[in-house]
């Protein structure tokens, strides 16, 4: 045991509200993994819930492990030692099952790298009887999980919240007999045991079938919530170190309405589930009784929530201060932004996504121009200082003429935002997020090209350029060779398992692991797929009807201009 790791958990642990602790005696031990940093893991609600719902079966102990710092890493090796459980600081083959939770596909990688670290072998085929029990879940594993696949031995697909109960009745009635427990999971709704399927390439390179083995589903279907009332989403442990440890996070509902065609989520989390006012009501009231001084409402469109003016009051009248991440331009309100503004908050953040109105609506996002510029009114008198709005360059259908409106809607923005008013103080800084699109499954976009880095990059420095002399205009990017990683990663099937073994045992290290792999990483991100080509995902169903994607998909290319060529 490393007991620089082991003091270092300590402290963590001292600072924590709401930690679980039980006795091992006679219980299935599950290691519940979040492969990145405590800070990171500890803000992402999913990971929290599964933990709480966990922890709340009485035969059930659920510890939490995180991806050690990078100094800490360090110490692992050089000291020869191995990851530790958080609450009791046990290694990870101390558990009866090792479940990642896998928000990011840039993840998969350190879940190889914790695997190794805990010396359990990477292949389901080549663990031993007395190894854990190997699973993932999360919004990954539900959108397309082959490239990790070969690594795991159960993939949940779809919502846990349920289905954690019968995994856990399933594994307590056949854990003595490997194979007939994997036999047993596989015909479960929205369980998917990789090993019961075998892929068949097609003479080009693309997936030509997958063939369900023994009673293993021919397709295998999403686990879907039904009632969300029935399952409270809120942060269960409180730590000054996440992210957004300042503040209570609460779930309002699941999905989205709106359609955005690059959108992941807005797809696969249909239908939209509403939590109801009296639900929310209640857990307000608990938030507030607990001392939370602070409430943060997430969900994929929390403005959209059709209850939001009462929901609002709720929260006022229970003391609390409000926070939003992030804000449609065409529902945002008065009264909405009079109550950010109350709680404090600093920054109000919207997401055109596009510089033009064309754009926007090729990839169903609909916001004009002038709604945009009635959310900087609104900031600026409210007197909030700062706004952040989301772009993205490299969509289908983009122009040059669009990556150039960017920084021109910034400057009539900043505009807007910078009117002298005497009862308000001056305007901070307008931030501009600028992503990279990647086409994800399940979207009408599941058939576009990425871009490519260069591309990408050429674009960025055109952003870039047009905003530089505007003074209080700060633009925030990723490296458009992550988002390649995240391309790859996305829409790649089981051959990329390769890839990510070799980056696992260059200690992280995806550029050199590219460099070496023998697979072609253009045939899974730059190449044009046609809509009769089978998707590597195509033996999920995430409750996303293919035909509906198509006629959006066909819709989107419709709105590029006759006159002028995509980017």
């Amino acid at each position: 045991m490393s007991w620089r790791l082991k003091k270092k958990y300590q402290g963590l642990l001292a600072e924590e509200r709401g930690t679980v602790r039980k006795d091992w005696g006679g219980k299935i031990a599950f290691a519940l993994v979040y492969p990145n940093t405590y800070a990171v893991g500890m803000s992402n609600l999913g990971f929290q819930t599964i933990y709480r719902h966990l922890n709340a079966l009485p035969d059930v102990v659920c510890e939490r492990v995180f991806l050690p710092d990078p100094e800490d890493i360090g110490e692992l090796e050089r000291t020869e030692a191995v990851p530790i459980s958080l609450e009791s600081f046990r290694p990870l083959t101390d558990f009866h099952m090792v479940g990642f939770s896998v928000t990011y596909e840039g993840d998969y990688v350190n879940v190889l790298r914790l695997l190794a670290l805990a010396r359990i072998p990477l292949r389901p085929e080549d663990r031993r009887p007395h190894d854990p029990l190997v699973l993932m879940g999360g919004v990954c594993a539900f959108s397309n999980p082959e490239p990790v696949a070969p690594f795991m031995d159960v993939i949940v697909v779809g919502e846990g919240e349920e289905l954690v109960a019968e995994l856990i009745a399933a594994y307590r009635e056949g854990y003595d007999d490997r194979a007939r427990l994997l036999d047993a999971l596989a015909q479960l709704e929205g369980v998917y045991v990789p090993s019961r399927y075998e892929v068949v390439y097609a003479p080009d390179g693309t997936v030509g079938e997958v063939l369900s083995l023994g009673a293993a589903p021919a397709i295998v279907t999403k686990r879907r919530l039904r009632n969300v009332n029935a399952f409270e989403t809120v942060d269960a442990v409180k730590t000054p170190h996440a992210e957004y440890g300042h503040m209570a996070l609460l779930e309002v509902g699941k999905g989205c309405g709106r359609g955005c065609r690059f959108c992941l989520e807005g797809q696969v989390y249909r239908p939209v589930r509403h939590r109801s006012v009296d639900a929310l009501r209640e857990t307000v009231a608990r938030v507030a009784a607990s001392g939370e001084k602070r409430v943060g409402l997430v969900g994929a469109c929390v403005s959209d929530y059709p209850w939001i003016g009462e929901l609002l009051k709720i929260v006022e009248d229970h003391g609390l201060e409000l926070s939003i991440s992030s804000i449609r331009a065409d529902s945002l309100t008065d009264d909405l932004v009079a109550a950010l503004a109350r709680g404090g908050h600093r920054t109000l953040t919207v997401a055109p996504e596009a510089g033009t109105e064309r754009l926007r609506r090729a990839i169903r996002k609909a916001i004009t121009d002038e709604q945009i510029l009635a959310a900087c009114d609104l900031v600026r008198a409210h007197g909030i200082p700062n706004l952040k709005t989301y772009f993205m360059i490299g969509q289908p259908t983009e122009t040059l003429e669009d990556v150039e409106a960017i920084p021109r809607l910034a400057e009539r923005m900043l505009e807007r935002l910078c009117v002298p008013d005497p009862k308000a103080k001056p305007f901070g800084r307008l931030t501009l997020s600028i992503s990279s699109f990647v086409p994800k499954p399940w979207t009408p976009f599941q058939w576009a090209p990425f871009a490519g880095a260069g591309a990408l990059q050429a674009k960025l420095e055109i952003v870039k350029h047009g905003v530089r002399r505007l003074h209080n205009v700060r633009v925030l990017h990723e490296n458009p060779r992550e988002a390649a990683l995240q391309a790859l990663l996305a829409r790649g099937d089981r051959r990329v398992a390769d890839f990510l073994e070799l980056a696992a045992s260059f200690a992280g290290d995806w550029r050199r692991a590219l460099r070496e792999w023998k697979g072609d990483p253009d045939f899974c991100t730059t190449r044009v797929r046609s809509t009769d080509e089978r998707l590597p995902w195509d033996h999920f169903d995430v409750g996303v009807k293919k035909a509906g994607l198509i006629r959006e998909w066909e819709r989107a290319q419709a709105e590029l201009p006759v006159t002028s060529g995509a980017a």
